[in-house]
């Protein structure tokens, strides 16, 4: 089963303390989501080129794997729901399912068997409707680093960095716009690159 969305969202990277101040003005429960991404590429950093993500997010026993394409404003993105064993093959042997996201790489001439997992990130994440959009608040481990992260997520791209601007400035925290996917970070983490 495949699923299509458009994500438009803005990202700030936080400290430890501003991550502390964010949850305790936001009033968060404590109740995380905790998920770990396990991150494709071919070594060439083939889907990095075109601006693609690939990655199989595990929550709680379930598996998806997702593709991100850029889009005009915001990213396409294809979700495939995998069974375990399904996605223990493409973790550990490289095996790639069929369905509708190797039907795009196929179009797009780029084989398969050329991914391989790059990079794995645990995210604790918490999430919260505001003012129309939905914050989520992460703190992020990857290849023996920990950062932390405020995202806004809306229907725009402006709305989304007005609203983080503004949380931010309510806050008292600042305001930088992060660029860095967590696939990147964790990628040039796990490969040394900067």
């Amino acid at each position: 089963m495949a699923s299509n969305n458009i994500e438009i969202e803005a990202k700030v990277l936080l400290s430890e303390e501003d991550y502390r101040k964010v949850v305790s003005y936001l009033q968060l429960s404590g109740e995380t989501i905790s998920q770990t991404n396990y991150y494709l590429d071919s070594a060439e950093r083939t889907l990095k080129h075109y601006g693609m993500i690939l990655r199989i997010r595990e929550v709680k026993g379930q598996f998806t794997l997702t593709m991100k394409a850029p889009m005009a404003e915001g990213l396409l993105e294809k979700n495939q729901i995998l069974t375990g064993p399904i996605a223990q093959k493409l973790i550990d042997e490289n095996i790639f399912p069929e369905g509708d996201i190797k039907d795009f790489l196929d179009v797009l001439h780029i084989p398969v068997s050329s991914l391989k997992i790059l990079a794995q990130l645990t995210t604790e994440r918490e999430e919260m409707d505001y003012r129309d959009t939905v914050i989520d608040v992460s703190k992020n481990t990857y290849f023996g680093k920990v950062d932390y992260e405020l995202e806004c997520d809306s229907d725009s791209a402006l709305k989304s960095q007005e609203t983080l601007k503004a949380l931010c400035a309510e806050i008292g925290v600042p305001f930088a716009l992060n660029d860095l996917s967590k696939e990147t970070r964790a990628i040039n983490a796990a490969t040394g690159n900067k």
